[in-house]
């Protein structure tokens, strides 16, 4: 690898550093992170970091000094990119169990036609309940009875439900719909 001292600090000069350089940076950071899209944005940013420094003098022999400054952009990268997929997966967890909203509808369709076929306390005391959910007592208070036949009437209807829906896992957990 060619290595130049800096002898001038015109831009031209950096022309030529960069064109030098330029194919070994990327072809480095490509060997870092094996994406050649952001191999090329990682030689970038390494060339826009080591100028200024170059320009005032700091730099003395490009070639290493872009060397390193490519290495610690890589792990940068390679860092941030690490973090974020680590946070996304802490937000969303894996994809199984993951529905489409086609399977959602047809278990809403199956669940309401279901829901309609209740006796007319049952249907009333779970729509209340879970649909409008209001509490127990609240429910009691619309329906006009006590908290107890609310909870039997709850009870009996999701028994109902979950008969004519085939199994337990028909009915989805929370009341949804």
């Amino acid at each position: 690898m060619l290595t130049m001292v800096r002898t001038e600090s015109d831009e031209t000069s950096f022309a030529v550093i960069f064109n030098t350089h330029h194919r070994q940076a990327v072809r480095l950071a490509y060997l870092l992170t094996s994406d050649a899209n952001q191999a090329e944005d990682i030689a970038a940013e390494a060339f826009a970091k080591v100028y200024p420094r170059w320009r005032k003098g700091q730099v003395r022999d490009v070639g290493p000094y872009l060397r390193r400054a490519v290495a610690n952009e890589a792990n940068s990268k390679l860092r941030r990119r690490y973090l974020e997929r680590r946070e996304a997966s802490r937000r969303t967890g894996d994809l199984r169990g993951a529905r489409t909203m086609d399977e959602d509808a047809v278990d809403h369709d199956a669940v309401w036609l279901a829901i309609q076929r209740l006796p007319d306390r049952q249907r009333h005391a779970v729509v209340l309940r879970y649909y409008e959910d209001l509490s127990e007592a609240d429910t009691a208070e619309v329906l006009g009875c006590s908290v107890g036949t609310v909870k039997s009437q709850v009870s009996r209807g999701l028994a109902k439900l979950e008969q004519m829906l085939g199994d337990a896992d028909g009915v989805r957990q929370g009341g949804e719909s």
